[in-house]
């Protein structure tokens, strides 16, 4: 394989102050945390993760992925096989689009083109079209496992030119959520003609797969993938959890291609709002249910009355599906109504027994509500504090993302999370807390059960740093100088 070399980490801060011609800055007076000052800025922090990830996350297929390093630390021994580098890629692939409209880097449009190159070879190796692998192992790349003597769950491709590949099947909901995020911010951002023209494609095709097989993701063995159900009657989760992923999914590739069927499918018979198209009949005849707009206005359900129960990843994949999904939405009124299922159902909840998104300090989520609603630190003293909660978590992050040494929890149990571990009354500091590749999905009060021993060789990806930062960036809640 080609060695990927370090970049020191004090010459790397630097990289990311050159090039900007399109940030003017926060739009408000945002909060910026001032209680913390660490060693660097976020834009120096910023700029090393884009530039470690360029030069060691996208891996040698063009995925972006965790790695381990060799023992003098200086280039990857291999990349991690994690069942959903799809999502991961989807998510490196938004903040590059965010971070090419606020500086023009050239740089963060070549990233996105050898990750699309990645992300196009994930479907095409399944040998279906819109179908993607969880996860693929092409041949000459070092990985931590190839996927050899597992078949059931990583057949050997069929596809012609990808004689020797390998893929995980049984793609998720989620995998889809975190791809359809980076199709869809993409195409908002991105200049190149030939990158959105390959972007639209492969959207257009996941479009027509999910609309084609009734609203379901299908594997190549022709069942439906287990987390695969869409359609908001399947009831597997709450019908405005489908419907809002279902929703984004078709709308991100209608705008990907155009595609006028695509379009008649989602304002007709998916929101009710067009007349004279013939829709299938893909729903439950056992639920009766309105539209997949109502659906999400009436029963998308993400608050959980036990507080230990909240479902992050639920929370996660909605916040990934309506930023596309309200950006790219052209008819007023229903970008109104969409708009309005973030004010209402995804962020605040004032029941005691339920937990707040905006006591969390979940950058992610604060900076996508904040930018969809347009709401101000005057209009909303409470979003205020939340973005300055948000900032502190940023500046908490570590500098460099190996697995860190993080004691046994010491917090006192107070109930147990949804799937059954030890959580505290009070959330947990970043330094106090472990996690890997992709923190806003995570439990911020689960305790850790026992001792996590530091391994510098073993280094996690930086896209959940990169996204909320640019996010932040690009809707003028944080400055080039934080």
């Amino acid at each position: 394989m080609n060695a990927k070399l370090i970049y020191p980490l004090l010459v790397a801060f630097f990289l990311s102050a050159c090039g900007e011609n399109s940030d003017n800055g926060p739009k408000f007076d945002w909060p910026t945390c001032e209680s913390i000052q660490p060693d660097s800025t976020l834009s120096e922090m910023a700029g090393y993760f884009d530039s470690v990830a360029r030069e060691q996350h996208i891996a040698d297929d063009d995925t972006f992925r965790n790695l381990y390093l060799t023992e003098d630390l200086q280039q990857v021994e291999y990349w991690y096989q994690h069942p959903n580098v799809i999502l991961w890629s989807g998510i490196y692939l938004a903040s590059q689009a965010l971070r090419y409209e606020v500086t023009g880097e050239a740089e963060a449009q070549d990233n996105a083109r050898r990750v699309v190159s990645g992300l196009r070879d994930l479907t095409r190796v399944t040998g279906v079209e819109g179908l993607y692998g969880r996860t693929m192992a092409k041949p000459g790349v070092s990985y931590d496992y190839d996927g050899s003597g597992n078949p059931e769950y990583w057949p050997d491709s069929t596809a012609a030119g990808y004689e020797g590949w390998r893929y995980h099947n049984d793609v998720s909901q989620d995998g889809y959520a975190g791809l359809m995020f980076g199709y869809g911010v993409a195409l908002l951002h991105f200049k190149d003609k030939d990158l959105l023209a390959d972007v639209g494609q492969l959207a257009e095709e996941v479009g027509r797969h999910i609309v084609a097989n009734g609203l379901q993701i299908v594997d190549a063995d022709g069942e439906v993938t287990e987390h695969g159900r869409l359609y908001h009657s399947a009831l597997d989760n709450f019908p405005g959890f489908n419907a809002m992923l279902a929703s984004s999914f078709v709308k991100v590739a209608q705008r990907g291609g155009d595609d006028p069927d695509l379009d008649d499918y989602y304002y007709a018979c998916m929101m009710d709002m067009r007349r004279g198209v013939d829709c299938p009949d893909i729903e439950d005849p056992n639920v009766t249910l309105g539209s997949y707009i109502e659906s999400m206005e009436e029963m998308l359900f993400l608050f959980m009355p036990d507080k230990c129960g909240m479902n992050y990843d639920n929370f996660d994949m909605c916040y990934q599906a309506i930023y596309p999904l309200v950006r790219h939405e052209q008819d007023p009124e229903l970008r109104a109504r969409l708009v309005n299922v973030v004010r209402s159902g995804m962020y605040y909840n004032d029941d005691p027994t339920f937990r707040s998104m905006d006591e969390i300090g979940n950058a992610m989520f604060t900076f996508i509500y904040a930018a969809l609603t347009g709401d101000s630190p005057d209009d909303d003293p409470r979003l205020a504090a939340a973005v300055n909660d948000a900032v502190c978590t940023l500046k908490n992050f570590p500098p460099i993302k190996f697995d860190r040494f993080i004691p046994k929890g010491t917090q006192e149990e107070a109930c147990r999370t949804r799937l059954d571990e030890p959580a505290a009354a009070e959330r947990i500091p970043l330094s106090e807390y472990h996690f890997d590749n992709y923190l806003w999905r995570l439990d911020p009060y689960e305790i850790q059960e026992e001792d996590r021993p530091e391994n510098r060789r073993m280094v996690f990806s930086p896209e959940d740093f990169l996204i909320a930062y640019w996010l932040g960036r690009y809707h003028g809640l944080i400055g080039p100088d934080l």
